[in-house]
């Protein structure tokens, strides 16, 4: 008796959350900000949002960061803030189309929070 409530149990609970359905796969983007060191500016996150959404993709996610490369301290220089997105893994071409490219392709970055 005690097995068979404990397998219901487990049953109950499973399907309370989605019956173990697995999420679709999602891709980690980012698309340099456009910022400029002593001057600011750039395209923040919420327009980067816009945009994606505008192209039909999904944002599961987003955070600001830093591309972790070396950048040479100058006004006027990028200063290697980025914007990062985690979408649907089949969103990802229409996220590249607005020059959006893997996260994994820089391993320095970090995230920070949005200036």
């Amino acid at each position: 008796m005690r097995h068979s409530l404990t397998v219901i149990l487990v049953a109950a609970a499973l399907s309370a959350c989605g019956g173990g359905e697995s999420a679709p796969e999602a891709a980690e983007l980012y698309v340099p900000m456009g910022s400029l060191q002593c001057m600011g500016g750039g395209t923040p996150l919420l327009e980067w949002e816009r945009r994606l959404t505008a192209a039909g993709v999904q944002v599961l996610a987003s955070s600001c960061g830093l591309d972790g490369q070396a950048h040479a301290t100058v006004c006027g220089a990028p200063d290697g803030r980025i914007a990062i997105v985690r979408a649907p893994s089949s969103q990802a071409p229409a996220a590249s189309a607005l020059g959006f490219m893997p996260l994994g392709s820089l391993p320095g970055a970090t995230q920070v929070p949005c200036a």
